[in-house]
């Protein structure tokens, strides 16, 4: 009698998975369906937050990029389950809105709205990479229910369209989101490399947990980055970087000597930090480093933001041979 119950119980237990997926693509895995944001901002986020309007760039401002790195939080859809942690619309509309003042923007975690937010803020190029293998989120049958696993997270958008784009998951990842390794082998992490005519700009979010399998994960991450700099952008080109790192190098030993060998290793500077946050660049000149003190009102983070002037005459940029 057992012998002839397995293939039931076998079959139940595929199916009660197979819901289970299901259940989980409605509620997390899945790419907003609306074209276009239908919301307008009705919260005074600017008074909430202590900012002031002289802060912000304006509309007229022409005294070099203006250059904004927010990781947002827009990791769930409104009706999901799990909703109250996600952006409404309106808060959605709310982050176009201070996305709009700058020429260029680096957000992560723009997980689900990453096309209703280009459409939004009417930049003349946005990026958001998909990585087709490789990466957290690619295993069976995850990578067959959640759309959302096989990003990374990242969008870019700017006011000039680039040279050339690239993009690369990370080979390391580590979590089952225990209480020290978050969710990151659910999701394809991993960075974009973008080609401006007279620099280069990397956006990226790094594995998130505070053990040291997420620790290792970390270094190796900022070690394929390296890889790629050195590949693919000569050492004396201006580089700026903005990302969500989850480096804690004030409180963690290893997380410190993890960022300043990779600062060592591509000539970088940090030039600001707020939390995991960070902005780094080198060959760039650089003004008015700042962090804008929205977690809590936009997002669970605070954004930066920052003034960078080029080089105004084009350079040669050695790209993939």
């Amino acid at each position: 009698m057992q012998i002839q119950r397995a293939p039931k119980y076998l079959l139940r237990t595929i199916v009660l998975l197979v819901i289970m997926f299901i259940g989980l693509n409605g509620c997390l895995g899945r790419f907003e369906t609306k074209p276009v944001l239908t919301s307008s901002c009705n919260i005074n986020w600017q008074q909430i937050a202590g900012i002031t309007s002289g802060i912000l760039p304006d509309s007229t401002a022409a005294d070099g990029l203006h250059v904004l790195v927010f990781n947002i939080h827009d990791r769930l859809l409104p009706g999901s389950v799990f909703s109250s942690g996600g952006h409404t619309e309106e808060e959605m509309a709310c982050i176009g809105d201070l996305a709009k003042k700058f020429d260029l923007v680096l957000f992560q975690e723009a997980f689900v709205r990453p096309a209703q937010i280009a459409r939004y803020t009417k930049h003349a190029w946005s990026d958001h990479p998909l990585f087709a293998e490789g990466g957290g989120g690619d295993w069976w049958p995850l990578r067959m229910v959640c759309e959302i696993c096989l990003s990374p997270g990242l969008l870019m958008l700017a006011r000039e369209k680039p040279e050339s784009t690239y993009a690369e998951p990370y080979e390391a990842f580590a979590g089952w989101n225990t209480a020290l390794n978050k969710a990151d082998d659910f999701f394809s992490k991993g960075f974009q490399l973008v080609q401006f005519p007279t620099f280069w700009v990397l956006n990226s979010h790094m594995d998130s947990g505070r053990g040291q399998d997420s620790i290792d994960a970390r270094a190796l991450q900022f070690q394929q980055i390296t890889t790629a700099l050195k590949r693919l952008v000569s050492d004396e080109v201006p580089l700026l970087i903005g990302m969500d790192s989850n480096l804690r190098p004030n409180q963690e030993e290893q997380d410190g000597n993890i960022l300043r060998e990779f600062l060592e290793a591509n000539g970088l500077t940090l030039v600001r930090q707020s939390g995991p946050d960070l902005i780094a660049a080198r060959n760039i000149k650089m003004e008015f480093p700042q962090s804008l003190p929205l977690k809590d009102v936009l997002s669970d983070h605070n954004a930066l933001s920052i003034v960078i002037h080029p080089p105004s005459v084009p350079l040669f940029l050695p790209w993939l041979q």
